[in-house]
């Protein structure tokens, strides 16, 4: 195979400087990626259990009497309260405060029902066209008309306003 000569010789040239780097600095960044996955995964989980936190709040209020669901922020972080009618009876996450703190100045009009909490479907968008690409066209058959054994024109293909592939007496007729 081609190539292979090239290589051999560029792995025997720049080997010994890439196992000499990774001999030395290799601890360094494995510690280096160790340290950035741990922030990353600290976001990852608080993301999913903010996710769960509502959908524990819209179960909790499905299985009481009236029950709804208002968000409020207390502390910058949010908080779902759980109304059963106008009696608030639980808040997920749990918070240090109590209801009349987390409800001071919050509009209770905007308790949303966990019915109306329904997953909400997407239409798919029209795919757009990227750049370069063309438009499908259908393909057409060749428009040779209607023939009759009677019409001097025998079937055949048309080429550029002419018919080709008849008989030659259809042929001399033209």
């Amino acid at each position: 195979m081609a190539g292979k000569g090239k290589a051999a010789g560029r792995l025997i040239k720049y080997g010994p400087i890439a196992v000499t780097a990774a001999q030395r600095w290799g601890p360094v960044v494995w510690e280096q990626v160790k340290s950035q996955r741990e922030p990353a995964e600290k976001f990852v989980q608080d993301k999913v259990a903010k996710g769960n936190q509502r959908k524990k709040a819209m179960a909790h209020a499905a299985t009481v009497i009236d029950g709804s669901v208002l968000q409020v922020f207390h502390l910058n972080t949010a908080h779902w309260v759980v109304f059963s009618g106008d009696d608030p009876i639980a808040v997920h996450p749990p918070a240090q405060a109590d209801f009349e703190e987390l409800l001071d100045r919050a509009d209770l009009s905007k308790r949303v029902l966990p019915q109306d909490s329904t997953v909400t479907v997407k239409v798919p968008r029209p795919r757009r066209r990227t750049k370069g690409a063309t438009a499908r066209v259908p393909r057409q058959e060749p428009a040779t008309g209607p023939h009759t054994p009677d019409s001097p024109v025998a079937p055949g293909r048309i080429v550029r306003g002419e018919v080709t592939g008849g008989t030659e007496e259809a042929d001399r007729q033209l």
